[in-house]
């Protein structure tokens, strides 16, 4: 835990997941006031589930024959650098900025998710393994820390700033997160580069999914879930919030934390009743 890698690790991870809920409400605020459509808000957390679920077909070809600390640190250095041209894109405000706006959070997006399983990949190796428990309960702590402040925080500085301020506060943020990164010290190697290998590694993981319907079942529900809540959280309730409540954007934050807060909270009565919930699905299956 004391491990400075493990540290430059957790700290980064923190910026960049701060990072992507400013630049999501920044960007949120931006395509509504451009559009006035909710069809438009719902296309971004469709697009950005969408293009993740794709990047993380294609996971396993990069991490095959890069280094995890390489694939971490360039993924977060293009994000930095996309945000920058939509950062000055943005300047010159017209209507087709929708459009280019879900192209960038696509390109966002394929990066995230070859980073997000390279970053889980790395704790176990800058770690101690009597430590890994504690160090996975440090950084899941951090992140619903980060989800629970980061909407209000930015919903706040949406209010008191304006969306293209926090688009460049965000673009600081993943620059801070890349250096952190560049400073992790990891020794491994690079895989070797096999033809074949290619397909073996897409194949290996359907083959999985398709011999074990738990984990089929599991990855839908998984995959159906953080689309429906996605949308409700960046679109369904930022309209609602809008034009039926009349309030300004922070209620939408202060809303989203309530969500996350009860996500927590229901993970944790979870923990405590497990055996009661273990004797539930065993009656009523």
């Amino acid at each position: 835990m004391k491990n400075k890698s493990f540290r430059h690790l957790w700290i980064g991870q923190a910026f960049a997941n701060l990072g992507d809920i400013f630049y999501v409400v920044g960007l949120i605020s931006l395509i509504y006031a451009l559009t006035g459509s909710a069809l438009y808000l719902s296309l971004l957390p469709f697009t950005t589930t969408i293009f993740r679920f794709i990047s993380s077909l294609l996971a396993p070809l990069i991490i095959d024959r890069f280094t995890l600390k390489r694939i971490l640190v360039l993924s977060q250095l293009w994000k930095t650098i996309l945000l920058i041209i939509l950062g000055i894109y943005i300047t010159n405000f017209n209507q087709a900025f929708a459009v280019v706006a879900l192209i960038f959070i696509a390109m966002i997006s394929l990066l995230d998710g070859v980073a997000a399983p390279v970053s889980a990949t790395l704790t176990p190796q800058l770690v101690p393994k009597e430590e890994l428990i504690r160090a996975n309960g440090f950084l899941n702590v951090i992140t619903q820390t980060i989800f629970v402040s980061g909407w209000p925080l930015g919903s706040v500085l949406l209010i008191s700033t304006s969306s293209s301020f926090i688009i460049w506060m965000t673009v600081i943020l993943y620059a801070v997160s890349t250096i952190c990164t560049i400073k992790i010290e990891i020794t491994e190697q690079t895989a070797e580069t096999i033809h074949s290998s290619s397909r073996d590694s897409i194949k290996s993981g359907w083959v999985a999914i398709r011999k074990k319907p738990t984990i089929r079942t599991l990855i839908s529900l998984d995959f159906i879930t953080t689309l429906a809540s996605s949308v409700w959280v960046a679109a369904v309730i930022y309209v609602y919030v809008e034009q039926n409540l009349k309030l300004g954007e922070q209620w939408w934050g202060y809303i989203n934390t309530s969500y996350f807060i009860g996500m927590i909270v229901s993970g944790l009565l979870v923990i405590r009743f497990a055996k009661f919930a273990v004797m539930i699905l065993y009656f009523f299956p």
